[in-house]
């Protein structure tokens, strides 16, 4: 979930703009990852288990190491080309922002910045591309509102989630739901199971313990709500990508 993550550390590799037509191409092996503002497209991107329709004014993210065949009729975009620091994600992620003009005029910001390239442009194309970032975050972050009907279970989810025994039984308690209604609500709203959310938060809040550098891996495990750091590590990997002791050498270099 790369739209709605908080923290994110990048290395911005290059800025273009591409205007292309009639074009059908395979994306293999790519060790980078793509933040695309789609000034005028007619494009699909196929994935091995997605396809994705993004059309004029769409925003979109491709991570590292994910192939896919981009088939476009017209496609004129402004693309980041830019390693992520601290994690990884899997999926192709798009949307359609709600104020267009905001992103078009941040990316065509950043791209005459990196063209130009005067003293400290680097600093300043960074600057653009956090803008960007919280810009995104802002229009795809879903709050708990507080008029939901488990608002109170989704507030004991966020300050509970580290702890090993945390069930959803006890949280749909909170709201004075059944179990079943609660998973039914939830997913109506978040858009995931209550379990899967619980993982997205421990292994997110593993990544910035592993970054802090403080703690060894069974301790980040042990204060992330695992008490088994192989299924951690197995959690750690299916989310991230690589092992924790992968993204721990790879942070610290």
């Amino acid at each position: 979930m790369f739209f709605e993550n908080e923290i994110i550390n990048f290395n911005i590799l290059d800025v273009i703009k591409l205007n292309q037509t009639n074009i059908n191409m395979n994306n293999t092996g790519r060790n980078f990852c793509a933040l695309s503002f789609r000034v005028h497209s007619d494009t699909v991107l196929k994935s091995e288990t997605n396809e994705y329709n993004l059309t004029d004014n769409c925003i979109s993210f491709v991570p590292s190491r994910v192939n896919y065949t981009r088939v476009s009729s017209v496609d004129e975009l402004i693309v980041i080309h830019f390693d992520i620091i601290n994690g990884h994600t899997k999926d192709i992620e798009f949307f359609l922002p709600k104020k267009p003009e905001i992103f078009k005029k941040l990316f065509e910001d950043i791209l005459y910045c990196w063209n130009k390239k005067e003293t400290g442009y680097k600093y300043k194309c960074s600057a653009i591309f956090y803008e960007i970032l919280s810009n995104c975050h802002s229009q795809n972050f879903k709050s708990n509102p507080p008029f939901s009907k488990i608002h109170s279970s989704v507030q004991y989810m966020l300050n509970h989630y580290k702890e090993p025994n945390l069930s959803i039984r006890e949280i749909a308690n909170q709201s004075f739901v059944s179990e079943v209604y609660f998973r039914k609500l939830f997913k109506k709203e978040y858009g995931k199971s209550p379990q899967k959310y619980i993982v997205f938060l421990r292994i997110r809040y593993a990544t910035e313990l592993i970054s802090t550098k403080y703690y060894s891996l069974k301790e980040v495990a042990l204060m992330s709500g695992y008490t088994d750091y192989k299924y951690f590590s197995t959690e750690f990997k299916k989310h991230i990508g690589c092992s924790p002791s992968e993204y721990f050498y790879n942070f610290r270099s």
